[in-house]
């Protein structure tokens, strides 16, 4: 008998657990930092400079301070990358008769700009989750291009001789394209 009893338990314990460990049932979820990644990514295609924070905290205002910062410090690797791919752009064009002043340039205007421009940037959009008590939030940092390529122009005017030979490059004409595109956008 009580061997019989131990093998039903068993048997029911089996069965509970094939099925609660059943596979997908055909419905997609997507996580709110995959859905913020998706509208970082739109930015970035449009030419901007995005990315997503994430901030965890008992404290809903911790969790937000958390996902704020997180999302600027993502931000600024970002905005560092994107002035890496146009110094390396100008660099190529004009050749390395410049590139101390081009590379010391673009490093002053990189911190520049990453310490004043990313802290007016405030999140596009937030999702909140809240699972065990504590709540974490993810944020879409943003800056559109237009806001960066003047940030970045006006930083690099500072430098007269390499502002005046970047004017006249191609990259500046990619900026240029790039803010205008946007600007018909909206």
């Amino acid at each position: 008998m009580k061997k019989g009893l131990i093998l039903m338990l068993v048997a029911v314990f089996a069965l509970s657990m094939l099925s609660g460990c059943g596979g997908s049932k055909g419905t997609s979820t997507t996580s709110p930092y995959n859905e913020l990644m998706k509208m970082a990514k739109a930015v970035r295609e449009a030419g901007g400079i995005a990315d997503v924070g994430q901030g965890q905290s008992s404290r809903e205002d911790i969790a937000r301070q958390k996902a704020q910062n997180n999302g600027r410090q993502q931000l600024a690797l970002a905005l560092e990358s994107k002035i890496q791919v146009l110094q390396k752009s100008f660099l190529e064009e004009i050749g390395s008769n410049m590139e101390t002043e081009v590379n010391e340039a673009f490093s002053s205007v990189s911190k520049t700009m990453a310490s004043t421009t990313l802290r007016g940037v405030f999140p596009e959009e937030e999702r909140m989750v809240s699972k065990d008590g504590l709540i974490t939030i993810y944020v879409l940092m943003a800056m559109d291009p237009a806001t960066f390529n003047q940030s970045f122009l006006d930083e690099l005017q500072s430098k007269p001789k390499v502002y005046e030979r970047f004017r006249a490059s191609q990259a500046y004409d990619e900026l240029k394209g790039e803010m205008e595109a946007y600007e018909a956008q909206e």
